[in-house]
């Protein structure tokens, strides 16, 4: 009884909520809250990889793209949202604090989809002497292990993102599971390798087959992008 309890108590914040958030974006276009760059995100032209990636459609690149652009429109519309409640002094509300929560979420969409698309374009792959090349092989024993190691967590069932962090702190690399766009990230850690392994993301074109849509991106990454991202001490 008391689980019922909770979930209709549950059902009716959720709806609640989902009304004010309605009420809110609907008044976006009109809002008298001033908010301007830095503040405001402008998505970014990825057409520069259309007819240059090895797999991976030009059909799925700009579906994709709008899916992105999403990201960057929610994220805009958060901020406005947000800063209408904190003008009013209504920081405490449970409205307030839904839409603090979802900010994370469409930000990291956002931010992560940027990583992912600088991160494609096939370019020339690592030499041994290259300084991250060194790093997987010292991390990994081989350059093949880390790849086996990236491939089995891109394979975890589920939705989300890969990710190849080097953490500053040790020193070390590691491959992390990323749930959604913002459970599971490493404090502090940089993200040197973004897989984008949502079902948008190879679905249209490789339906269940995952495997075959990491063996694409795995031929159109841009190492020079990738490697740059890798910071020396």
């Amino acid at each position: 009884m008391i689980y019922m309890k909770r979930f209709f108590l549950f059902l009716l914040l959720f709806c609640s909520f989902i009304g004010l958030k309605r009420d809110l974006f609907s008044q976006y276009p009109q809002s008298n809250v001033e908010i301007h760059p830095p503040f405001l995100y402008e998505p970014k032209d990825f057409s520069y990889l259309l007819g240059h990636l090895e797999g991976i459609s030009d059909d799925l690149l700009k579906m994709h793209f709008a899916l992105y652009k999403g990201y960057v429109k929610n994220t805009n519309l958060l901020v406005f949202a947000l800063r209408e409640f904190e003008d009013k002094g209504d920081e405490l509300t449970l409205a307030y604090g839904a839409l603090k929560r979802r900010f994370s979420w469409e930000y990291d969409g956002m931010i992560l989809h940027e990583y992912y698309f600088e991160n494609l374009k096939s370019t020339p792959f690592l030499t041994r002497k290259d300084a991250l090349y060194k790093q997987i092989v010292k991390d990994f024993g081989s350059f093949e292990k880390w790849k086996e190691a990236f491939f089995a967590t891109a394979m975890i069932r589920g939705i989300g993102w890969v990710i190849l962090y080097q953490s500053p702190k040790e020193g070390r690399l590691k491959n992390i599971w990323v749930d959604e766009h913002h459970m599971n990230h490493l404090a502090g850690e940089v993200p040197l390798l973004v897989l984008d392994v949502w079902e948008h993301a190879y679905m249209t074109e490789y339906g269940l087959n995952r495997k075959a849509y990491l063996e694409a991106f795995f031929k159109n990454i841009n190492w020079k992008v990738v490697s740059k991202r890798f910071k020396i001490d």
